[in-house]
């Protein structure tokens, strides 16, 4: 695909070439291995609709690495074993994980293979990519791409393009396909995340970011929640609680619908949100905390129960965050302080350490 040529058509004229040169494929190699990255960031990330664009492109960039193989290795990977120096094992780990994160990508998407468990496809998916992130540094700086300004030409415009192009293709088909034969891998949400347990408390797991853990006690009577420094009673919370329906979008690949008994942080904060007020903080028992912008107070809410019923332990009793629109490090269970701001929302890590 990225290696055809076609013949002149006459004297005199110069031979047009779609093929890629070795520098040629490990540039467009670069791009799509940081274009994957960045992508997968990003969708990731978002719980809005705008995810559905950022996880095409993801796949996108994924599948032009499997096309443009081929060419390499066929070129620099087939010099470079030749040499057998020792750190060939090296880039032999680095394209077998890549390989490896691909698959579980495709598996995931198609709904071949979701996990064991809690042990999902797409956690295991990012986890080999965070793996792999050294290696590629690694990569980089050992064997840096030697560009020259005649490797920016038609021909690598042309070779690249038909490489992404196939891939794009390859995606629309691959997702056409996984829609008509009915697999679970038709029923994702935008953010690319599989249904499970929806409008079932008893079924939706019970799952927490990297080390956070739940704590022994979580009674709602005597549970010590503060607002700005002021004591906020679990019962005057379920006194004010309605119902809002709203899915929880894990980033470990499944999300869950369920009617939440919710009380918005614009009725627990109130006028304490006027003036130079720029976010609002909400802190667990665990020291978990995640900065929201004010603008997102009506739409932040604290529940208290699904259905009428107190929620799980592991699902953040007593009291947890619900934030439509937001992915699952956002909804902070186990809730013990709210407080005001005047610090930018975004004044923190994209996704918490711990």
């Amino acid at each position: 695909m990225t290696s055809v040529r076609q013949r002149p058509a006459g004297k005199g004229r110069r031979p047009l070439t779609f093929s890629l040169t070795p520098a040629q494929v490990n540039l467009w190699l670069a791009v799509a291995t940081i274009g994957a990255a960045v992508t997968g960031l990003i969708s990731w990330g978002v719980g809005t609709e705008w995810s559905r664009l950022w996880t095409a492109l993801h796949g996108v960039f994924g599948v032009t690495l499997v096309v443009l193989t081929p060419a390499k290795a066929g070129g620099s990977v087939r010099v470079g074993l030749r040499r057998r120096r020792m750190s060939r094992w090296l880039s032999i780990a680095f394209g077998v994980l890549l390989l490896t994160v691909v698959v579980l990508g495709f598996a995931h998407s198609t709904g071949a293979w979701v996990g064991v468990g809690y042990w999902t496809s797409l956690w295991t998916h990012f986890l080999f990519a965070f793996i792999a992130l050294p290696l590629l540094l690694w990569h980089i700086l050992a064997r840096p791409v030697r560009t020259r300004a005649v490797d920016f030409d038609r021909r690598m415009l042309l070779g690249g393009g038909a490489a992404v192009g196939v891939a794009a293709v390859t995606v629309g088909v691959v997702e056409a396909a996984v829609q008509v034969s009915g697999s679970s891998g038709g029923d994702r949400r935008f953010t690319g995340s599989h249904e499970v347990g929806s409008f079932d408390p008893d079924a939706m797991p019970t799952v927490s970011w990297i080390d956070d853990r739940a704590p022994e006690s979580t009674e709602a009577e005597g549970w010590a929640l503060t607002v700005n420094g002021a004591a906020l009673a679990v019962a005057d919370l379920r006194d004010q609680a309605r119902p809002v329906e709203a899915a929880l979008d894990c980033t470990g690949g499944w999300f869950s619908r369920q009617r939440w008994d919710v009380v918005s942080l614009a009725e627990v904060l109130g006028d304490a949100l006027d003036g130079e007020v720029r976010s609002f903080a909400v802190r667990s028992t665990t020291g978990y905390r995640r900065h929201f912008p004010v603008r997102d107070a009506t739409n932040v809410y604290l529940a208290v129960g699904y259905d009428g019923r107190p929620l799980r332990r592991g699902h953040g009793a007593p009291v947890r965050v619900v934030a439509p629109g937001y992915r699952g490090p956002w909804w902070v269970k186990w809730v013990i302080e709210v407080e005001t701001s005047t610090r930018p929302w975004w004044l923190q890590l994209p996704f918490p350490a711990t």
